[in-house]
């Protein structure tokens, strides 16, 4: 009975060791392709990013053959992904932009008039190929002017769907439109 019971924990123990460890990625804010661009006007805030349906989470999905997904559990952003491409994408904007024209999320906002800034993508995600796309649209609003909005459709090829790879390729993305953001805003 000892025999068993020794047996029993060790084998428990083997399984509790046994577990992989988390990896965690976070994005990065990269600089700009070209000098920041010159624009005047109200300040401007992003209020708002929404992303494809299921990938709002911490696991790093990509996108597999036949509609497939997977998730890596194992593998994940430091927080939510909404939050950090909200933060990546308006510290890219405001390294692009003149110092205090952007409104950092958690900054307090001036009293009047702002530009405000909502992005929805359609699609951003690594995968199948060695691919991050991001599919979306920013609309810019303006209190008593109408909206205005643009698409933008980013692929970036990256060396591998490994998820190092794939935080460098959602950064790079996030920087490209960041570039595209910045260049539509004069």
């Amino acid at each position: 009975m000892k025999r068993i019971a020794l047996l029993s924990l060790i084998l428990a123990g083997c399984g509790f060791f046994s577990k992989s460890q988390s990896k965690f990625y976070s994005l990065d804010r990269l600089p700009p392709s070209a000098a920041p661009v010159a624009t005047r006007g109200l300040p401007i805030a992003i209020d708002d990013v929404e992303l494809p349906p299921g990938l709002d989470r911490r696991e790093i999905v990509v996108r597999l053959a036949n509609q497939q997904l997977q998730v890596r559990s194992n593998e994940q952003w430091s927080a939510s992904l909404q939050p950090l491409v909200l933060h990546t994408l308006a510290s890219d904007l405001a390294d692009r932009l003149p110092e205090g024209i952007v409104i950092l999320p958690g900054a307090s906002r001036p009293s009047g008039a702002l530009r405000a800034i909502d992005v929805v993508f359609e699609d951003f995600m690594a995968g199948p190929n060695s691919k991050v796309v991001l599919d979306g649209r920013w609309i810019v609003r303006v209190s008593g002017q109408p909206d205005v909005t643009r698409h933008e459709r980013i692929s970036i090829d990256i060396a591998s769907l490994d998820s190092a790879n794939i935080a460098s390729g959602t950064s790079q993305a996030l920087a490209a439109l960041a570039d595209r953001m910045a260049a539509g805003l004069r």
